[in-house]
């Protein structure tokens, strides 16, 4: 039986502190590599590492860092500013070795290159990686804000038309789950998370897919006290959110 204290033992308590959707998500191969990939972070702000790369130019990446609001919007602009379109995600939370809430999330990453959100089949580097990081470092320590970093990112016009959707459901815990199903393009996940953020609510996990033009983003939201979100709050940050996927169709995010 290894060292409580030692690395071995870390890797095996990194499953037990994630969510159980976590640990029906990955087999224990992922989740060792997912807990070394935590272990590498050590005492930095946020930590950005590859994690598969896969034959269709798809990265997946690792995001380390300690949780805050706003953190799943300051992630997705470290990667809108490096060109990186956002195909999945995973975002959970759990708690550190130090007794702080860490977030942990996977990214499924394809490059966008040339206009109108042209997609490139090569796949993110090491190099570009360590630049992604550095970018999310300071966003995170506040040396640069997100506003000032992507404010004159080009956007375009998604390659299928859908009619957005969003929809609310409870859970028997407390949160809401809001659902958000439209139209695909580059930028959007980016315009949602800091439209939520704006609107002072916690984001407790994510989860994003894409098929076939259509996206859907599902985000467990509280309010930052931990109080449930009522019905008013609701409608408000259904328009909130309206207003930001709008917002990167025409342009004006």
């Amino acid at each position: 039986m290894p060292d409580a204290s030692s690395p071995a033992a870390r890797l095996d308590d990194f499953g037990a502190t994630m969510p159980a959707r976590y640990r029906e998500s990955f087999d224990r191969a992922a989740i060792d590599e997912h807990a070394a990939i935590a272990s590498r972070r050590g005492g930095a702000p946020a930590h950005v590492e590859v994690w598969r790369r896969l034959d269709d130019g798809v990265t997946v990446v690792c995001v380390v860092a300690d949780d805050r609001p706003g953190l799943l919007s300051r992630i997705t602009a470290s990667l809108v500013i490096h060109s990186m379109d956002i195909v999945a995600a995973q975002a959970y939370t759990r708690v550190s070795p130090a007794g702080t809430g860490e977030a942990v999330d996977l990214l499924w990453l394809r490059r966008i290159r040339g206009g109108g959100g042209r997609l490139a089949s090569a796949s993110l580097s090491d190099l570009e990686c360590t630049r992604i990081a550095d970018v999310l470092r300071a966003l995170v320590t506040g040396e640069i804000s997100v506003d000032a970093t992507v404010g004159g990112i080009p956007v375009s016009e998604p390659r299928v038309a859908f009619a957005t959707r969003i929809a609310f459901s409870d859970t028997r815990d407390g949160p809401i789950v809001m659902t958000i199903e439209t139209s695909d393009r580059p930028g959007l996940l980016l315009a949602i998370t800091r439209a939520l953020y704006r609107a002072n609510v916690q984001i407790v996990a994510s989860d994003a897919s894409t098929d076939e033009s259509r996206v859907v983003d599902r985000f467990t939201l509280l309010e930052l006290d931990g109080t449930p979100i009522g019905e008013k709050r609701r409608r408000a940050l259904q328009t909130d959110v309206l207003a930001a996927v709008d917002a990167v169709s025409r342009g004006t995010r």
